[in-house]
């Protein structure tokens, strides 16, 4: 099940996030689905989880924690496997 990742609210390693339906960025993005790939204090990476297997086309995104809720509203995986609602 999906739920909306909340400011303060931080991640780990091999979570799946995406971002929020319905609401302002590039539809592309809708169907799009990312894997944490690192972490840290203040800011955290993603990989499209598709492109996780060819580092040759690796596209990874920082999003700062201070933006996450604000400026990128996302959404994080919270049951057994990924599955699109």
């Amino acid at each position: 099940m999906w739920k909306q990742l909340e400011p303060g609210e931080s991640v780990q390693m091999g979570d799946i996030v995406r971002y929020r339906p319905g609401l302002p960025h590039p539809t592309v993005l809708d169907e799009m689905v990312f894997d944490v790939i690192k972490t840290d204090q203040h800011y955290f990476v993603v990989a499209v989880k598709d492109d996780k297997e060819s580092a040759d086309n690796l596209t990874r995104t920082i999003i700062r924690y201070m933006d996450v809720g604000y400026n990128i509203p996302l959404e994080i995986w919270s049951g057994k496997g990924p599955g699109m609602a």
